[in-house]
């Protein structure tokens, strides 16, 4: 039996990211939950952030930023990011920061999985900014490169459950668009 819960975003999990910019001509770093894949080819993402965030005017201003992938040893770093804002605290120390094309998109070398990314098109959504974004470079830890391919678990990447607690990836199933073909109708 199925309990009604209302109407609410029971997507679980998301990724935590953390979104990088340049505000007033300094690195800040805003955590965000609403991440997603919109295309893979072209590589294009959202990111979806309340209005109000300080970093946005970063990203609207400059049309670049960063998406990147902290592992569970930033948990602590990153959910500071998500706690205190920019407007009131200086978050360019935080991180070690490097930079790719643009030195208006800040990348975090703690992160295993940082993405450049440029904006595509800003949409406005209840009280969301909606950044859509052309993936330009993908800067991927060695470590977490196994078989010439990006291991997930050795990404350790922190996840979100929408109303509650960070977790970790837990342990592999099966692979995509293969164990299907097991079906039997």
């Amino acid at each position: 039996m199925k309990r009604k819960m209302g109407s609410f975003c029971y997507i679980y999990p998301v990724p935590t990211v953390l979104v990088g910019t340049v505000v007033d001509g300094r690195v800040n770093f805003n955590t965000l939950g609403n991440c997603g894949i919109i295309s893979m080819h072209p590589a294009t993402i959202y990111i979806s952030s309340y209005k109000n965030h300080y970093n946005n005017a970063g990203i609207i201003k400059n049309g670049v930023f960063s998406v990147n992938i902290p592992s569970h040893k930033s948990v602590v770093k990153t959910d500071y990011c998500g706690l205190v804002s920019g407007r009131d605290a200086d978050k360019s120390q935080v991180f070690d920061v490097f930079y790719g094309e643009s030195d208006l998109a800040p990348l975090i070398n703690e992160c295993p999985i940082c993405l450049e990314c440029k904006t595509i098109q800003h949409v406005e959504v209840n009280s969301m900014d909606v950044f859509i974004a052309e993936i330009t470079e993908s800067y991927i830890d060695e470590s977490c490169i196994k078989n010439g391919d990006i291991d997930v678990k050795l990404v350790d990447p922190i996840v979100f459950a929408v109303k509650g607690d960070y977790h970790q990836i837990g342990k592999h199933m099966d692979a995509p668009f293969t164990v299907g073909r097991n079906y039997k109708s």
